[in-house]
């Protein structure tokens, strides 16, 4: 067992086991907030990141850097500050700094060990299978010359990245499904577990199995800090912590819902019809739920003639306000006029062209000549 899990007060508490490289007693999160942080993950920043891990072993007497205590107390440090970041990912990580640590010492055994979480790792790294490393000597280093460990973290970080594009994608599809059953449902159902129920349901008809109902999770009474008798739940794998989240997240009616400007998942706090997230976009340090509904506006007019011609014109019959060359009577009447053709263009009841021209009025009328203390609205026309 790799930790073990519960819910309180609306969190989700995550407890190590001794064996694991992280030694936090406990760890309290948001429910909810680990499972999407984690599948709106950019996997590109996983390869960069760990390229630059794995090139720390790029040289000779890596093996034995890695031996020595110190770096074992840095690793542990390491685990921990990681796993309070980014839990679902802390997995990826202790089990790349677990390989590196038995490959050091017997690399047949660290690949066998791999291979239960990665089908495919004895035969990526099967050109590691019939080494061992010579016995050193008082005084004597062995030269590692092909940089076996560090082509072995390649090879590794190879694999975890194609586990976490699986993961991240089955992961996605599932909440889709959710919210799909929720929009097609509603919120009129009898308990929240009626969505769970209709997903397996599903998926059911579709595959003829079972993944939440199928081999659940065990459960067992434990202690806790501070001193608390608590139902814990077992997590052997990223999957089990996935599963035990995502059905907690269900049965506590945490919604989810995806943000209509930036596309990633969000959890609703202050409004249920929010549609916008709380996260940074862009470099201009601003949130999505600040300049989500204007970008969307621009978009949208950007996609659409009819708007853009509309919104150009709008824009410059306000400026003149602005310049006092247009009372703003006089720029209400117009927008009035302005948004009815609009509206009449967009539903093909009136000629793209003609509604051009009628934009295009008070423009012509001034070249000609008129007052600007006078301007034309064509509102009037």
């Amino acid at each position: 067992m790799i930790a073990s899990v519960y819910i309180k007060n609306g969190n989700i508490h995550f407890y190590n086991e001794k064996d694991g490289l992280s030694n936090l007693g406990g760890i309290a999160y948001e429910l909810g907030r680990p499972l999407l942080n984690f599948v709106c993950y950019e996997p590109e920043r996983f390869d960069e990141g760990y390229a630059l891990v794995a090139e720390a072993f790029d040289h000779e007497f890596a093996y034995l850097s890695v031996r020595k205590t110190e770096f074992i107390a840095g690793l542990k440090e390491r685990a921990n500050e990681f796993q309070q970041q980014e839990t679902y990912l802390s997995f990826y990580d202790q089990t790349f700094m677990q390989f590196i640590c038995a490959f050091t010492q017997s690399p047949r055994e660290a690949v066998q060990q791999l291979a239960e979480l990665f089908p495919g790792a004895e035969e990526k790294l099967g050109w590691t299978m019939d080494f061992a490393w010579p016995p050193s000597p008082p005084g004597y280093f062995y030269a590692d010359k092909e940089r076996r460990l560090y082509r072995a973290a390649l090879d590794v970080v190879s694999l975890m990245s194609e586990d976490l594009r699986e993961k991240l994608k089955f992961m996605t599809n599932e909440i889709e499904l959710l919210i799909n059953f929720r929009t097609a449902m509603g919120a009129s159902v009898d308990s929240p577990m009626e969505y769970l129920y209709s997903m397996e349901a599903y998926r059911f008809e579709k595959t003829d199995r079972y993944f939440y109902l199928e081999n659940p999770l065990r459960s067992f009474y434990g202690i806790t800090k501070p001193p608390e008798v608590v139902e814990l739940y077992e997590i052997n794998s990223i999957v089990d912590l996935f599963r035990f989240e995502f059905v907690k997240m269900i049965e506590h009616d945490v919604f989810i819902k995806k943000c209509k400007n930036c596309g990633r998942y969000f959890i609703p706090r202050r409004r249920a019809d929010a549609e916008y997230c709380d996260r940074t976009f862009g470099d201009g340090g601003r949130k999505c739920s600040e300049v989500g509904a204007t970008l969307r506006y621009e978009k949208k007019v950007a996609e659409n003639p009819v708007l853009e011609a509309y919104a150009k014109a709008y824009k410059r019959f306000n400026s003149r306000t602005r310049t006092k060359k247009m009372t703003q009577s006089e720029f209400l009447s117009w927008s009035e006029q302005a948004r009815k053709r609009r509206d009449e263009c967009l539903a093909g009841e009136l000629p793209f062209e003609e509604f051009v021209a009628w934009l295009e009025q008070g423009r012509l009328r001034r070249r000609a000549g008129k007052s600007a203390s006078n301007p034309i609205d064509p509102a009037s026309e």
